[in-house]
């Protein structure tokens, strides 16, 4: 049945460890800027690796890489003790101002559509 699916090339994920700063704000209220990694990225979102625990869903943050800034919201965030512990999925909110260059770095991974993975 995948004839049913398009796969568009921001569908594709690149597994990447780039190295980004984030900043944004905690569960409390308080502002916090940090040091973090991406596991894999696409012209969509990104995995965030050493995600502070604090933050919850929905949360906008600003992710910078070489100097380019962009917005995400946060979708998801690792349990404690599950193996996404301090990982984060996070979704640009402007598709149009992309931070990782062209063609995207790193090996191509999986893509995702409509509620289903494929490799």
């Amino acid at each position: 049945m995948l004839s049913k699916f398009t796969l568009t090339p921001s569908d594709v994920r690149h597994s990447a460890r780039l190295r980004v700063k984030i900043r944004g704000t905690d569960c409390d209220g308080n502002f916090f800027r940090q040091d973090a990694f991406t596991h894999d990225i696409s012209h969509r979102g990104l995995r965030l690796e050493g995600a502070p625990c604090t933050i919850e869903r929905w949360t906008i943050l600003e992710v910078q890489h070489n100097g380019r800034r962009a917005k995400y919201r946060v979708i998801w965030t690792g349990l404690w003790g599950s193996d996404q512990h301090a990982q984060a999925g996070l979704q640009l909110l402007d598709p149009g101002k992309q931070i990782w260059g062209s063609p995207l770095p790193g090996a191509y991974l999986w893509y995702y559509s409509r509620g289903n993975f494929r490799v």
